[in-house]
């Protein structure tokens, strides 16, 4: 395979540098509910303390959005028993069932309701509660619908193909990561990104190499087939220090090839920047470009090329749960597993989460 040097200089600048903050500050709104929960000692800030978990709705600004749209999120943070300075945070990107609740009777001035479904409303808490602070962004009731499969009626056009999801959402990534390190209580070094099934496939995408290239590369040979603005993302965008993908698809809806040719180009192949952990199931089908145990595992052979001819670590990182099926973690409101959940996959999962996250941002 062959590379120019500038691409050479490239990958190596994404790999070693971090891009560093904006400098805007945005002040959530004023809507919030507060949970107390058990003391956690903070490691590194003495003897404080989380005493409560605060969920706000906010508005991340379309003006800081590459496609102009308003982003409804949740952010949900630890209220500390004193002050602790800025600490790391979590960037969650929801599924394909949104993040939102459905309305019984859909049409009214309400998109969706305003409580999360029960795994956000899970995982929020729970990273809230080890002292991360935590964003949520909507993609889906920003464009007028709820939930990908049983909403279809209301997903607008600019939105109801595959290709036209996966840009706009690295868009929605985009500005959320933006929004998140402008935070005051929030260390823009230490940030992750996290995400499960199509937002899995974005977290993905948020710790690719080539994230710019791939935009202009789609909006050059596929854009006029689609009904969306596709512009260049915005300089300076933050880094991630690690990302944690839940039972993603790895083939991206064309939006990265997936050749894996000895004269493939190295810039359209996939590569992440920072620490990657998929974690997947034996019974899903996503797996396939996933995983070369589970399936043809093209992502995977992917990075590894990459990595070898430019001689950094390769990041990517696959578990794989026997026995287990697409969103093994969706555990009901009491805890007990519910739809194609598997408690103990859930329960190893979540300590390989933990352990990540405390590796690279603690």
């Amino acid at each position: 395979m062959a590379l120019e040097t500038s691409w050479v200089k490239t990958v190596l600048c994404v790999v070693a540098l971090g891009a560093g903050c904006v400098d805007e500050s945005y002040a959530p709104e004023e809507t919030a509910e507060a949970r107390r929960v058990e003391p956690r000692p903070s490691e590194g800030s003495g003897e404080a303390v989380v005493i409560d978990v605060e969920t706000l709705d906010v508005t991340l600004p379309a003006k800081m959005h590459a496609q102009g749209i308003a982003l409804p999120a949740k952010l949900v943070r630890p209220k500390w028993s004193k002050a602790v300075g800025a600490r790391p945070a979590v960037l969650v990107l929801h599924g394909s069932g949104g993040l939102l609740r459905t309305p019984k009777k859909k049409g009214g001035k309400q998109v969706c309701l305003s409580e999360m479904e029960p795994q956000y409303e899970t995982w929020s808490r729970r990273l809230a509660e080890q002292g991360f602070t935590v964003l949520l962004p909507s993609s889906y009731s920003a464009r007028g619908f709820c939930d990908k499969h049983d909403d279809i009626p209301r997903m607008p056009e600019t939105f109801d193909d595959k290709p036209e999801q996966i840009v706009s959402r690295i868009y929605d990534t985009d500005v959320a990561a933006r929004y998140l390190c402008a935070l005051p209580e929030v260390d823009c070094d230490r940030m992750a990104v996290m995400g499960f099934s199509q937002g899995g496939t974005m977290t993905m995408l948020a710790l690719h190499w080539q994230t710019e290239r791939a935009i202009r590369r789609f909006r050059e040979s596929k854009g006029e087939k689609f009904d969306i603005e596709i512009p260049d993302l915005p300089p300076g965008r933050p880094d991630f220090k690690v990302g944690i993908a839940y039972y993603p698809g790895c083939g991206f809806d064309g939006v990265v090839p997936l050749a894996t040719e000895d004269d493939a180009a190295l810039e359209d192949l996939y590569m992440p920047t920072a620490p990657l952990t998929i974690l997947h199931a034996t019974e899903d089908p996503l797996i396939k470009h996933c995983s070369r145990e589970h399936g043809v595992g093209t992502r995977a052979i992917q990075a590894e090329l990459l990595a070898e001819e430019l001689d950094v670590a390769d990041l990517y990182e696959i578990e794989v749960y026997e026995g287990a099926e697409h969103g093994f973690d969706h555990l009901g409101e009491k805890g007990k597993a519910k739809g194609g959940a598997n408690e103990a996959a859930a329960e190893a999962a979540l300590a390989l989460t933990l352990d990540r996250l405390a590796e690279h941002l603690e």
